[in-house]
């Protein structure tokens, strides 16, 4: 099954001993990396289970449109004892039959192509449920960084302000400041907590939205480890969007599954148009029987030898008028092929859009690290200096809480620009319908 050679390939790239099947995550580790989440998605994930089964189910239909080929044996046997015992009218019969179809206008072996071109566009669809799999698990374990190192600034941030707080308590019963700072200190300490918690909730959700996709239950409790994502150096491909369009449609998975698909179309037009020619049919059959009503020979004379007749012959049929069934058959299917010709123009098109959004926003990012890495360096700064001039009177607490706030800010920018980048990296690559860059992502886990 390919489902397994790409599993195991894939195990194999990231080098990962696959934990036990049937444990739940709260079983195997309390922490959880990258890697394992990954594993763990392409083992349980639902929706993946599912085009699982419809590959195999496209399996099944293209072993049976191969034995609709061959001819069809069937052995039949009947009897009959009277009601009216005063004759003996007993008859016992045996037939043996076989017919197979020697032409139909092809409609078989068009069957069979399409079904296995559909059979091909659902292992190109696997190809691709994995691929947005993983990018989807690699996307919310960033998410989840993102939010752990946020509520790492917000905890900082509450500590700050209730540091301030006992200060502007002491100066306060001291006289020395008046009672609108510790006010507004206290409404600031306030509205920190209140950050913490929201921080902490968009935790837990980003928690619960990777416990989903990996199909783990969400009552799992765990910690995620942080990839040394410094290591990642995915390469952006030379050329202009145009280039990487024509590149992203010879790799990705979806484009291939697409276009199966409208040459299965095709097929199906060639199977309807079948029904135009003529067909013919070679039977034969073998047959034999007993007749309690004769009296010249006994049981074993009649149905081994007198009574056995052999048939051999040939059906040959022409339609001539089906009332339109094969044209209207054939409208639809022509209708079907436009309509499949028409999802693959649509996914074509969205590919180049999807290139030049995920490198404009890499590129973006890019840029925007080194304007976030200034901003927080002199809001740093700023903070600092701010907090020593408030300590002898020079500042007011406004220009203090207005210079915590460009702070945090820009504290903020920073982690979400960070792991922005990592985030835009990855997409691209998956938009590019690169595997092998996609899961560089996989294999800068700290040691």
């Amino acid at each position: 099954m390919r489902f397994r050679i790409l599993s195991a390939a894939l195990f194999t790239l990231l080098g990962l001993a696959i934990p036990v099947q049937g444990k739940n995550l709260t079983q195997i580790e309390q922490v959880l990396s990258l890697k394992q989440a990954v594993v763990t998605a392409l083992k349980n994930n639902p929706g993946l289970a599912q085009q699982v089964n419809a590959v195999e189910t496209a399996g099944v239909i293209v072993s049976q449109q191969q034995t609709n080929l061959y001819p069809n044996l069937m052995l039949e046997a009947s009897g009959s004892e009277p009601f009216d015992k005063s004759t003996a009218d007993t008859i016992v019969g045996v037939k043996l039959s076989s017919s197979v179809n020697l032409f139909n206008g092809f409609a078989d072996i068009a069957a069979l192509k399409k079904a296995e071109l559909l059979l091909e566009a659902e292992l190109e669809s696997l190809s691709q449920e994995e691929q947005t799999l993983v990018f989807e698990t690699v996307s919310q374990f960033i998410q989840i960084l993102t939010a752990q190192e946020l509520i790492g600034v917000e905890e900082t941030n509450l500590k700050e302000n209730c540091k301030l707080l006992e200060r502007i308590e002491k100066f306060y019963l001291a006289g020395k400041l008046p009672i609108s700072d510790l006010y507004q200190q206290q409404a600031e300490t306030k509205q920190a907590e209140l950050d913490l918690l929201q921080a902490q909730h968009a935790l837990s959700a980003s928690k619960l939205s990777l416990m989903q996709t990996i199909g783990v239950p969400p009552t799992a409790n765990y910690q995620v480890t942080s990839p040394d994502f410094e290591k990642l150096s995915l390469q952006i491909p030379a050329g202009d969007t145009g280039e990487l369009a024509l590149l992203a449609l010879a790799n990705r998975s979806d484009i291939k599954a697409q276009e199966r698909q409208v040459e299965a179309a095709q097929q199906q037009i060639r199977q309807t148009l079948a029904g135009r020619l003529p067909q013919v049919d070679l039977f034969a059959s073998l047959a034999t029987a007993y007749d309690g009503l004769s009296e010249e020979s006994n049981f074993s004379e009649q149905f081994m030898d007198e009574n056995i007749n052999s048939i051999v012959g040939l059906t040959f049929s022409i339609p001539l008028f089906d009332r339109f069934l094969t044209r209207n058959e054939i409208a639809k299917a022509q209708i079907e092929k436009r309509n499949e010709q028409l999802t693959l123009k649509e996914k074509q098109l969205q590919v180049g859009l999807q290139i030049a959004e995920a490198i404009q926003d890499f590129q973006k990012t890019q840029k925007q690290i080194d304007v976030v890495e200034s901003k927080l360096t002199y809001a740093s700064q700023a903070l600092k200096s701010y907090e020593e001039r408030y300590q002898v009177g020079a500042s007011t607490l406004v220009e203090l809480v207005r210079a915590r706030t460009q702070y945090m800010t820009a504290a903020f920018d920073r982690i979400q620009a960070k792991y922005d980048l990592v985030t835009q990296k990855v997409s691209v690559a998956y938009y590019l319908g690169d595997l092998d860059q996609m899961f560089m992502a996989l294999s800068v886990e700290k040691n």
